[in-house]
């Protein structure tokens, strides 16, 4: 397994989840749909895409359905809950992206984009049906989405370091952003799903 790329402790984590996956593969018929949760800036988009690459998993990103019709006033006139809720339009992921390919069957959406006009890319997005599903991103194991979501996964990263992966990635403190979703991050985490609630945690920093 070459994962020279990794630090030792996401090495551990994708190792770890490799195993529960596996393990939960045996004597099963029906594709397996794990999400892989965690704060922004927790690195899930790099474990999914390391567990993918080993599993021949399908990776589907949240945060391609990210609800764009919710202007920033709005989003600030939520509560916490209301943006965990309503942040990701998990209703159009379940039934563009997971549903069919938990019935086998190829799916195609468009994923969000900040640029067009009506928030969705005008390219599709196609994965073909895969044994493993993986779900990656913040709210991927909401209550909601208990009844297709099979495992669930929590990149656990203090929130200091977390929040300054995500400011390096974005090249920029962010503040505004912080502003509007830290709040809601912090709830989630602590409200809608604590980390006992979850199947499995790892580190990964």
């Amino acid at each position: 397994m070459e994962e020279n790329h990794l630090s030792h402790k996401s090495q551990e984590a994708v190792r770890s989840i490799i195993s529960a996956i596996k393990e939960r593969l045996v004597g099963r018929t029906i594709p397996l749909v794990v999400s892989l949760d965690g704060g922004s800036g927790a690195g899930k988009s790099t474990l999914a895409a390391e567990v993918a690459s080993h599993l021949g998993a399908v990776v589907i990103q949240y945060d391609d359905f990210f609800d764009a019709t919710i202007t920033n006033d709005e989003w600030d006139s939520y509560t916490s809950e209301q943006k965990c809720r309503h942040c990701i339009n998990w209703q159009r992921m379940r039934t563009e992206a997971l549903l069919p390919m938990i019935r086998g069957e190829k799916a195609e959406y468009h994923p969000f984009s900040f640029s067009s006009g009506n928030g969705l890319a005008p390219y599709l997005v196609t994965n073909e049906p895969s044994q493993v599903i993986i779900l990656e991103g913040i709210y991927s194991s909401l209550p909601e989405l208990s009844d297709v979501v099979d495992f669930t996964i929590l990149v656990d990263v203090l929130p200091e370091l977390r929040r300054n992966r995500h400011n390096i990635r974005e090249g920029t403190d962010d503040v505004e952003w912080h502003l509007r979703w830290d709040s809601a991050e912090d709830y989630y985490f602590s409200v809608l799903r604590p980390p006992s609630s979850f199947n499995l945690i790892v580190v990964n920093y």
